[in-house]
């Protein structure tokens, strides 16, 4: 009888061992940020009332509790680097805009859609926060790093 049993219960055992799908903590981020879409531009702002790019990833780490840099090229260099083509919803992306020596422009990734797609919010200044596409014809050539916080 007891050989019965564990032959019975051997198949949960392997069962509850089996590998699960990692979470990605990092889509908090997504989470937040989006709850400021529409929130117009404002130089120098990370509230509902105006924020610019760097004050919408201030603002979106602030809610969890994290400092976090409040200038995108500060913001650039506190997580390791990941590849483009490794990217993921909550990684932050940089870009350098005009001419400029270091990143000025910073947003979150929102979703991945397909290798031709990946959508980031951010806030633009003839927009404010908004969705746009990293592959698009504006934003490809001024990407210039991504990197992948640790929540």
């Amino acid at each position: 009888m007891r050989k019965i049993g564990f032959i019975l219960l051997l198949p949960l055992l392997f069962y509850s061992c089996r590998k699960t799908p990692a979470v990605n903590r990092n889509a908090v981020l997504t989470d937040i940020s989006l709850r400021y879409k529409g929130t117009p531009y404002k130089y120098g702002g990370n509230t509902a009332e105006g924020m610019d790019c760097s004050g919408l990833v201030f603002r979106t780490f602030s809610e969890l509790g994290r400092p976090f840099p409040r200038s995108s090229y500060e913001q650039a260099d506190v997580f390791p680097g990941v590849s483009k083509s490794d990217l993921r919803p909550g990684d932050l992306v940089y870009f350098k805009i005009g001419k400029t020596s270091r990143i000025n422009h910073t947003g979150i990734v929102t979703k991945i859609v397909s290798k031709e797609v990946t959508l980031f919010v951010h806030s633009s200044s003839s927009a404010g926060v908004r969705e746009d596409n990293l592959h698009s014809n504006y934003w490809k050539p001024k990407f210039v790093r991504a990197t992948r916080p640790k929540i």
